[in-house]
């Protein structure tokens, strides 16, 4: 076999070193690293459903947020007509307060417009009166005696018309 150019020593030390190197291979770097891939592979698909799982949490808490948004729109909207009923509420008060108030002016001017026109009154017949008196003395003072004017004034005086006060 040798004059094939086939040295048996030389297969045999390369089978010998192909079988130590199988060995080797196979208990310190093959099986160590088929573990590591396998590690490294169930890692990855733990991150991938790990993410999975933050994605369908991620979507839950978007809709209870978009919940809560439409929730506190209602809130917020059934807040403004309660506070606009409210508004109105008091701005009906406040109406009616001022009418009230308006009312009572009102009478108390007419009152006062009564009382000053039963006082104007008042004065005018005093005054009726005095120039009665005055024009019954200085008229029949030559004519009358001083009791027959003072009789005469007496009756100008008790015949002064009362008048009635109109509203």
């Amino acid at each position: 076999m040798e004059n094939l150019g086939i040295d048996l020593k030389l297969i045999i030390a390369q089978i010998a070193s192909f079988a130590i190197f199988y060995l080797v291979f196979s208990k310190f770097i093959s099986t160590p690293l088929l573990k590591y891939l396998k590690k490294q592979k169930e890692q990855e698909e733990l991150r991938e459903k790990l993410a999975e799982e933050l994605e369908e949490r991620k979507a839950k808490l978007e809709e209870k947020d978009r919940e809560m948004d439409r929730e506190r729109k209602k809130a917020l909207e059934k807040a403004m007509v309660q506070s606009k009923k409210d508004a109105d509420d008091v701005r009906r008060e406040m109406i009616e307060d001022a009418k009230k108030e308006a009312a009572a002016v009102i009478a108390k001017a007419k009152e006062q417009m009564n009382e000053e026109r039963e006082s104007m009154y008042k004065d005018m017949r005093k005054q009726i009166a005095d120039v009665s008196v005055l024009m019954v003395s200085k008229a029949l003072k030559s004519y009358l005696t001083e009791d027959a004017q003072k009789e005469v004034t007496k009756y100008i005086i008790s015949n002064v018309p009362e008048t009635k006060l109109e509203s």
